[in-house]
C-alpha cells in the first residue's frame, strides 16, 4: 500500500509539473493550456494517464500502470537440509505477474499539428518486481534448504516457505513511437504506441533474507540466466483512448 501511494504521489507531482510547464508555455509562447485524461491497455497492464500540451510539438503525460495479478504454477526441485543429510523432493512454486508502475513521458510531434505521429521519450519507475514467487515445502524445520529456480538456489526459511521475485531496475528509460495525442485537439482520440523500456538484466531476489540470489556454483545449464540476460529491454505495446477535459 505504501508503494502504491508513493507511485500515485509521484505521478500527481509529475503531472503538476507538466501543467506548470504548459502554463509557462502559454505565457511565453501563446500556447493554450489543455488537460487530457487517457485509459489504455497493453503489455504494461491497465493504465491511466493525465496529459497537457507544452507546445505544438510536445505533450507531457504522467500515469500509473497496473498489471493484473495473473498467476501461474511451476514444479521445481527442492533440497531439504535434515539432521541426517540432504533429502530431495519437488514442490510447486506460484508465480504472479502483478505489478504497479508509474511513468513520465514526453510525446514529440515532428510534424506539429499536421499529423499526430510522435516519438515518445521518458521513463517508467517503480514496479521493479517483474514476477513474484511463492512456495511452501512441508517437512522443513531448519535453515539450509533451498528450491531450484532455473540456475539459482532460492533459500527456504525454517518453516519451509520460499518468497522471492525476478527483479530489475526501479528506474527504466523509455523510447517509443506511435500516433495519436494524449491531450487531443477534439474531445476524443485513439492512440497506439510501440516502445521499449531499457532496464538492467533481471535477477533473482530473496524476499526472506532481503538479498540478491547469486548463480549456483554447481550449475551445469545456464539457459535460465541467458534468457534473463536477454530481458534487458521490456517491450511496450499500448492502445489508448484519450479525452480532453478542457
Amino acid at each position: 500500500m505504501k508503494r502504491i501511494s508513493i507511485l500515485i504521489c509521484a505521478a500527481v507531482f509529475a503531472f503538476s509539473a507538466a501543467v506548470s510547464a504548459s502554463a509557462f508555455g502559454k505565457a511565453k509562447m501563446g500556447i493554450a493550456n489543455h488537460v487530457g485524461l487517457s485509459a489504455g491497455v497493453g503489455t504494461t497492464g491497465i493504465g491511466i494517464e493525465a496529459a497537457t500540451p507544452i507546445s505544438p510539438f510536445v505533450q507531457a503525460r504522467a500515469g500509473v500502470h497496473i498489471m493484473p495479478g495473473i498467476k501461474f504454477n511451476v514444479n521445481s526441485d527442492v533440497t531439504i537440509n535434515t539432521a541426517y543429510g540432504p533429502e530431495y523432493s519437488e514442490i510447486d512454486l506460484d508465480g504472479s505477474l502483478k505489478r504497479l508502475q508509474g511513468s513520465l513521458i514526453f510525446n514529440v510531434y515532428p510534424l506539429g499539428n499536421r499529423f499526430p505521429l510522435f516519438v515518445a521519450v521518458g521513463a517508467f519507475f517503480g514496479g521493479s518486481d517483474m514476477v513474484k514467487i511463492d512456495g511452501y515445502c512441508p517437512g522443513v524445520d531448519r535453515l539450509g534448504s533451498y528450491v531450484e529456480v532455473g540456475d539459482y538456489e532460492l533459500p527456504l526459511d525454517e518453516h519451509g516457505y520460499a518468497r522471492g521475485a525476478i527483479r530489475t531496475s526501479a528506474f527504466r528509460p523509455y523510447l517509443g513511437i506511435g500516433t495519436g495525442r494524449p491531450c487531443p485537439v477534439g474531445r476524443l482520440n485513439f492512440m497506439w504506441e510501440l516502445g521499449l523500456q531499457f532496464q538492467k538484466s533481471p535477477y533473482l531476489w530473496d524476499d526472506i533474507n532481503r538479498s540478491r540470489v547469486e548463480l549456483s556454483d554447481y550449475t551445469s545449464d545456464d539457459t535460465f540466466q541467458k534468457i534473463m540476460d536477454k530481458l534487458s529491454v521490456y517491450p511496450v505495446l499500448k492502445f489508448t483512448l484519450s479525452g480532453r477535459i478542457f
